[in-house]
């Protein structure tokens, strides 16, 4: 009669919904390998996109030349897909033409000051339409890294303040999507005016 008693108790509907709310928050705590997303076109997006660290410049005077921006992106480890390409665009400022040297272009590992591994890359163009410079590596970044990409300019703006770029990137393969990872910022002062007497 215990015995009866009991195995009615373990089929009742409470338990067994108890029981499956255990299994399932059991397995949802697995953590499997994360992989990239394959869209109903056939494009490669990252699982989870890169996210923008920093964008500066130790050269923040108007005209400054031979100027730095460095940007810093974190690869996230879930990403699923390495890092190939990164396009920067500027989106608002009064510039009318950036000079890029496109030839002089660098990414290592690490912070700007915090150099590690040094990164070649395979093509740095710039569209002077929509002005926007395109990096792409020559072996992609994997997953968990935080990588550096170093823009020479020919010089700063001639005028003095606040300037946008619009960072998005890429993962490798045939047929990547490219996705926003955030908003660079760069401030530009301008320089003391001469008074003469």
């Amino acid at each position: 009669m215990v015995e009866k008693q009991s195995l009615r108790h373990w089929r009742s509907p409470r338990l067994l919904r108890f029981a499956g709310a255990v299994l399932l928050g059991a397995l949802v705590s697995v953590t499997w390998p994360s992989a990239a997303v394959q869209l109903g076109d056939g494009t490669i997006a990252f699982n989870s996109p890169p996210r923008l660290d920093s964008f500066i410049t130790f050269d923040e005077r108007a005209q400054d030349r031979n100027t730095t921006y460095y940007v810093t992106v974190r690869l996230l480890p879930e990403a699923g897909e390495p890092l190939q390409t990164l396009s920067v665009s500027l989106i608002e400022g009064r510039f009318n033409r950036l000079n890029y040297r496109t030839e002089q272009i660098s990414v290592y590992g690490g912070q700007p000051r915090d150099r590690s591994t040094a990164y070649p890359v395979e093509t740095a163009d710039y569209d002077a339409n929509s002005q926007t410079l395109t990096i792409r590596l020559a072996q992609p970044a994997e997953p968990g890294q935080t990588l550096t990409f170093e823009l020479e300019l020919v010089r700063n703006p001639r005028f003095g303040g606040v300037y946008l770029y619009d960072v998005v990137a890429a993962p490798a393969g045939e047929n990547p999507r490219f996705q926003r990872i955030g908003t660079g910022r760069i401030h530009i002062y301008d320089r003391p005016r001469r008074v003469f007497p």
